[in-house]
């Protein structure tokens, strides 16, 4: 496999912003502006791969999918929902809808943000 096509790759666009972005959808601006800002790993998460896919003229999010993850953020963000939960939460749907990626980084984060979230519970 060369450079180029590891470039092309879902898994490479999510981790790496183009060099030459692209302006995002009306939908990843969406989900852009509504994790920005996020204190906790899902909302940090989701806005840095969102941005980074959004970079390479990814649009492959729907307004639903999209509505979920800020909703989801939120829901962190005041303590109503583990990052854990978030991530298994959004894995699911992924899985759903076919998007093994997308399915798979989301179990990562979850199984990576367990530390987290008993660092939370122990806080309130």
């Amino acid at each position: 496999m060369d450079v180029g096509s590891v470039r092309n790759t879902q898994i490479y666009q999510s981790l790496v912003k183009n060099e030459e972005p692209k302006e995002l959808s009306t939908t990843r601006q969406y989900l852009n502006e509504g994790t920005a800002g996020s204190e906790q790993p899902f909302g940090k998460a989701v806005n840095f791969v969102n941005e980074n896919l959004g970079s390479h003229g990814d649009n492959n999010i729907s307004e639903n999918k999209a509505r979920s993850y800020v909703e989801d953020s939120k829901k962190v963000e005041s303590g109503d929902m583990s990052n854990s939960g978030a991530f298994a939460n959004s894995a699911v749907g992924w899985i759903k809808e076919g998007n093994v990626t997308g399915a798979v980084m989301n179990f990562g984060g979850m199984l990576a943000s367990g530390a987290v979230d008993k660092a939370n519970y122990h806080k309130n």
